[in-house]
């Protein structure tokens, strides 16, 4: 099993980072894919998992909010769109079809759709690569260093509810290392820092968003009784499992970003 996850990890570290490099429509494409896998999970995941009236208007509600950047003039047409549909769906399949399963469709196709959505404008910044590859190594340094954390000196439970695994030593060697990363980044990038402090407050907010985004997609589980949210990746089970940390600290950086670099 461990031997699978390091392969697994390999190749798909590898890929994202040559996606990075490649940079434009390849980002682009790259996120798209990422969104529409992850509701594709959620979906799944809902006692409501073949309805093609709520999917339909999922999937336009979550492409919405991936592109709402670059369709601003259209934004609110598509909106006035999607909450027809909506309303066409639970209208006429009651009670086949209720609030309940509409609203837990349409929030997961606003949480996915409207948080990716700052993923592609990280690809418009200043120094793109930069900030993308920026965003994966602090998520990737709070996963790390939470799992090294938690399982060296890991004693008192964080969110026994939510994931019994998590431990409050965990949550601060995820704080530790992401600081640590994003320091050492700029200090190797050579990149122009506006304050030391700053870039520390950075490191702490971005390992808590990457430790909320973790443990509110556990929540999502816990609620539908599942284990992983998908099988797609051997060993890590799905793209919302392997993604939920970066879901939250992308839109942190894209701020930072276009505020200090």
């Amino acid at each position: 099993m461990l031997k699978t996850r390091i392969i697994s990890a390999i190749i798909g570290i590898s890929l994202i980072l040559a996606v990075i490099y490649a940079g434009g429509i390849f980002w682009q494409g790259l996120v798209i894919l990422l969104a529409l896998a992850g509701y594709y999970e959620y979906l799944q995941m809902l006692p409501q998992k073949h309805n093609l009236s709520v999917a339909a208007a999922g999937y336009l509600l979550l492409l919405t909010g991936l592109f709402s950047w670059h369709i601003k003039e259209w934004l609110f047409p598509v909106l006035l769109a999607v909450i027809i549909l909506i309303v066409i769906a639970t209208v006429f399949q009651y009670p086949k079809i209720n609030i309940s399963d509409t609203a837990l469709a349409f929030f997961g196709a606003c949480y996915i759709g409207f948080l990716l959505g700052y993923a592609m404008q990280l690809g418009d910044l200043k120094q793109s690569f930069a900030a993308i590859l920026f965003t994966f190594l602090l998520t990737w340094a709070s996963d790390t260093g939470g799992y090294f954390g938690g399982r060296f000196w890991g004693k008192h439970k964080l969110a026994p509810l939510l994931s019994p695994n998590k431990t409050w030593e965990g949550a601060a060697g995820c704080i530790v290392l992401t600081i640590t990363v994003a320091v050492l980044f700029f200090v190797i990038a050579d990149m122009e820092i506006t304050s030391g402090a700053y870039l520390i407050l950075l490191g702490l907010l971005a390992s808590i968003m990457a430790q909320l985004g973790d443990l509110f997609i556990s929540g999502i589980k816990r609620y539908f009784g599942v284990k992983d949210t998908g099988n797609i990746i051997p060993g890590h089970g799905g793209i919302l499992d392997r993604f939920d940390s970066f879901l939250l600290v992308a839109p942190l950086i894209y701020y930072y970003w276009s505020i200090f670099i």
